[in-house]
């Protein structure tokens, strides 16, 4: 099996990349054409609107994520103009490309195309953009941290590897810095010098650029201070994934089969099934709605805790603490959706551990058809998206309050809209004149009475029902109109407007 090198057919390797990436971008089209999460894609669309406008992030408005993905759809606004099919496209091409390079990387690792082509199937349903279909950073830094992670198995000591290491946490400052850490106490263990000088290079531009477009201050407060006090989950929420009996079974089955695997090949390798035999099993047989679900999620733990007796292979450190990295937003259940790619990755290295033959291969059959078979139906029934109502029509509404404030309301006129759901300003070309677009308390730092005292606003858009399930995220709209002197302008279908006084 390792005979079977790339080099005997780059170009079939190319076709088998493209195919790959193909699969993935269609399932992002397909995504796009049948779901819209309010929420999350009107945030980064109407920041990128109010970049594109003009407005600097940090400076002229609080703002508590790195600014490469708005910047990016704020260049796309400006270039094509507004219209959603153009996110749309990007969505999809930046899906099709991590998943290419995905086959690129574990096909360096593996040297088995047939092992490569079983191991990246599951990215044509759980690529980077398949789960979340919208424009954000999570899928966006996993792109970035492919593009590091093959340029390092290029050259594992080079200037260029270190300064495209500084690109993720200008992406997403969780998954960007745990990498950056990670890549830094590597070239200091290995005496990787070349790496360093490009980490310091890389740095060092960053720094001038923020320093000058935003401001070192303003950057540091929104998107160090800000950010951990509002979005950083305690220590034992971390940790708490790593807690679940089923997990330690798991473990003791796969660690004793794969440290056997290494002396008696086919009697130990069963062992190392018995967690995704479970998982099938229990995706036919289940006591619990959600079982499908946790099963498949609870693979990533369990491969991460095998990254971590890889740890001395450097891909596998890079890969593991970046994936801790990324569950420092959202943890273990809630992180996962824009990194897929991680984990195919981590699975080549523990397959390669193991000795790429038929034996291994046939075990990464199996254990992909398990994963594609949970991923299909994750992706299908949307479960990771249950956060929203994603199948109702939300649009006959708010064409009615589009079409309302082009008669009514001044374009100059500064509005305020909450909780700031839908794509207002994105939709409509106006300019946002209040310093907040959406009532989040990650998001907002402003109390009722500080939002009620906003300058120049004429106008409040308040939506009564939300595509957001659960209590309202800002809770706080009956406070703000009660110190507002404000009278009814209009009851819309899901919406009142009200003007000031």
């Amino acid at each position: 099996m390792r005979s079977e090198i790339t080099s005997k057919s780059p170009l079939l390797d190319r076709l088998i990349a493209l195919l790959l990436g193909i699969g993935s971008a269609s399932m992002v089209v397909s995504q796009n054409s049948r779901l819209t999460v309010l929420w999350d894609l009107s945030y980064i669309l109407e920041n990128a609107s109010r970049i594109a406008a003009g407005d600097v992030p940090y400076r002229d408005f609080p703002f508590p994520y790195a600014p490469l993905t708005f910047v990016t759809q704020a260049l796309l606004i400006r270039l094509f103009g507004r219209a959603l099919w153009h996110h749309v496209a990007y969505a999809a091409l930046a899906c099709g490309i991590a998943t290419a390079l995905t086959y690129c990387i574990v096909l360096r690792i593996t040297r088995s195309r047939i092992a490569s082509v079983i191991l990246t199937l599951p990215l044509i349903v759980v690529g980077i953009y398949c789960i979340f279909p919208h424009p954000f950073y999570d899928p966006d830094c996993c792109l970035a941290v492919l593009c590091v992670i093959a340029m390092f198995l290029r050259d594992d000591d080079s200037i260029a590897v270190g300064v495209l290491v500084i690109v993720p946490l200008f992406v997403k400052q969780n998954i960007g810095l745990a990498l950056l850490a990670a890549m830094i106490v590597l070239a200091l263990v290995r005496r990787r010098w070349r790496t360093l000088g490009g980490i310091a290079i890389g740095g060092g531009v960053a720094l001038l650029l923020v320093t000058t477009i935003f401001g070192l201050g303003n950057y540091i407060q929104w998107t160090i201070r800000f950010a951990a006090a509002r979005r950083l989950p305690p220590l034992a929420q971390q940790l708490e994934t790593y807690n679940d009996p089923t997990l330690w079974w798991w473990l003791a089955c796969v660690i004793a089969g794969a440290l056997l695997a290494r002396r008696w090949r086919v009697e130990a390798i069963p062992l190392i099934a018995i967690p995704w035999i479970w998982v099938a099993i229990r995706f036919f047989a289940f006591d619990d709605p959600l079982e499908p679900q946790i099963n498949l999620l609870r693979t990533w733990p369990l491969m991460i805790v095998i990254a971590l007796l890889l740890i001395r292979r450097p891909l596998a450190f890079l890969i593991f603490a970046t994936i801790q990295g990324t569950f420092l937003s959202q943890s273990t259940w809630g992180s996962t959706y824009g990194i897929w790619p991680l984990l195919i990755v981590l699975f080549a290295i523990a397959i390669d551990w193991l000795g790429v033959d038929r034996i291994s291969i046939a075990l990464a059959s199996l254990v992909i058809a398990v994963t594609l078979a949970g991923a299909i139906r994750y992706v299908v029934l949307e479960e990771r998206l249950e956060y929203a109502k994603i199948f109702e029509d939300w649009r006959p509404p708010f064409a009615e309050l589009v079409a309302w404030t082009d008669r009514n309301i001044p374009r100059d006129d500064a509005i305020l809209c909450m909780p700031g759901e839908d794509l207002f300003y994105f939709t409509t070309g106006r300019s946002p004149r209040v310093p907040v677009l959406m009532f989040d308390r990650t998001i907002n730092p402003y109390d009722a009475k500080t939002i009620a005292s906003f300058p120049n606003v004429r106008w409040v858009i308040v939506k009564k029902r939300l595509q957001l399930n659960g209590p309202p995220p800002m809770g706080q709209e009956s406070e703000v109109l009660r110190l507002m002197p404000l009278t009814p302008a209009a009851h819309l279908a899901n919406y009142d407007v009200y003007r000031r006084q």
